[in-house]
């Protein structure tokens, strides 16, 4: 059987040993709140030519971010535990008096 590679730590572990994380971004699908006279002033072929207007400076890549992107990562078990303690790989806080 194949081994996988570790894309934290590069280390080759047999695939059935892996741990596969998946990260979807993706802008919240939720409208802004607009009232019913808020939408009736509401010029949709105006807003769409602003929009594609602002589009065309923008790169494949950069108009792909704002809606939807998803990784997949391969870990090992090391690794994916690490990854468990602290996904967002924030700096951890001192408390105050704390060792």
């Amino acid at each position: 059987m194949a081994d996988a590679i570790c894309d934290i730590c590069g280390k080759a572990v047999p695939v059935h040993e892996s741990f596969i994380v998946r990260i979807d971004v993706f802008a919240d699908p939720n409208l802004p709140p607009i009232s019913g006279e808020g939408s009736a002033n509401l010029d949709t072929s105006e807003s769409m030519a602003e929009l594609l207007e602002q589009m065309k400076s923008m790169s494949a890549d950069d108009l792909q971010d704002g809606v939807h992107r998803r990784f997949e990562h391969r870990l090992c078990a090391k690794c994916q535990r690490a990854f468990m303690a602290n996904p967002l790989g924030l700096p951890r806080q001192r408390k105050s008096g704390m060792n």
